[in-house]
């Protein structure tokens, strides 16, 4: 009888233990296996990940589309740079139009360049007190209009070739340096304005992707730019070295370097401009620094018998035709 009541008595502790452990389910999963309870308690938590899931996918939807929509309007903003002119180096032209283009057609251009002074130079003339100049003003302006005709197109082993006239005036904001020499100082005396012309014939061959060999011949009044830029060039200058009957010549030959690092950039370039025979045998050399310097600033180099000077200046070309794409 004591083993019939406690096993009685274990059986309705267990029963108990049973109940109180499934208060907290409902009715229907009080009475269901194990393995339905299971079930039951997975496909909740399961709803409740994917309703959260949902809310937080509805929440951060409108910050995606702002944030695509900034970058829309940043990518619209952004302009490439503007092609630039490689219809010339610096003072010369080349054969190619506008921003590069070598077929058949037409092309203009507008140059301005102002010499604004001798950085150093030195002469070894007898009748000069001073062999050596620095910081001189030469306030010399150029302003040239450049249409040309480009007749053959580049080809692997063939330059392309232009002819064309430039129109040249000059002027100056500032008079040239005196001469001076032990018994005497001369004013040079020149005129404030002038207008030149001449007309040229190009060749111009790319080397790869980052090179351009140009040079030409031309014919005109353009040496006479090159007697404004030195006082040791000027008329004066010339009968203080003996040469009482003195005429600018009209041909001259140029040639220059370009080299692009970048495609599509700036680029470096050096030019050479050698009248055929002239008095004092000047040469000009001009530098163009625009990758470097990131500015329009150019070197010059003026070299002639018995003296040389190096000079700073400024130049801007504009491509009018053809536009640029």
């Amino acid at each position: 009888m004591k083993r019939i009541i406690t096993l009685q008595q274990r059986g309705s502790a267990t029963a108990r233990q049973r109940n109180s452990n499934c208060a907290y389910l409902p009715s229907a999963s009080r009475n269901s296996n194990p393995v339905a309870t299971f079930l039951l308690l997975t496909s909740c938590l399961l709803l409740l990940i994917l309703s959260f899931t949902a809310g937080a996918n509805a929440q951060t939807a409108p910050e995606t589309s702002a944030s695509t929509e900034i970058v829309k309007i940043s990518l619209k903003d952004v302009k490439p740079n503007r092609p630039i002119s490689l219809s010339g180096i610096v003072l010369m032209p080349t054969a190619y139009r506008g921003n590069g283009a070598d077929s058949i057609g037409l092309g203009l251009d507008f140059n301005a360049a102002y010499y604004i002074g001798r950085l150093y130079g030195e002469n070894s003339y007898a009748w000069t007190t001073e062999k050596s100049n620095y910081i001189d003003r030469i306030g010399v302006w150029l302003l040239i209009s450049d249409a040309k005709m480009l007749v053959q197109s580049e080809k692997k082993y063939r330059p392309a070739m232009a002819a064309g006239i430039m129109g040249i005036m000059q002027f100056r904001d500032s008079p040239q340096p005196t001469l001076n020499q032990p018994t005497v100082s001369v004013q040079v005396d020149n005129k404030n304005t002038n207008t030149y012309a001449g007309a040229y014939v190009a060749l111009s061959k790319r080397i790869g992707n980052k090179f351009i060999l140009n040079a030409g011949y031309s014919d005109g009044d353009f040496p006479k730019i090159i007697y404004q830029l030195s006082e040791f060039l000027s008329e004066e200058a010339m009968n203080l070295n003996g040469f009482s009957s003195f005429t600018a010549p009209s041909g001259m030959l140029f040639t220059g370097l370009a080299w692009m690092p970048k495609q599509g950039g700036s680029y470096i370039g050096i030019e050479m401009i050698v009248p055929q025979g002239a008095t004092q045998n000047p040469k000009l050399f001009n530098l163009h620094l625009g990758t470097l310097l990131k500015l329009n600033f150019e070197i010059s180099y003026l070299t002639f018998d018995n003296g040389y000077d190096l000079m700073g200046m400024f130049q801007f070309r504009y491509s009018y035709f053809p536009r640029a794409k």
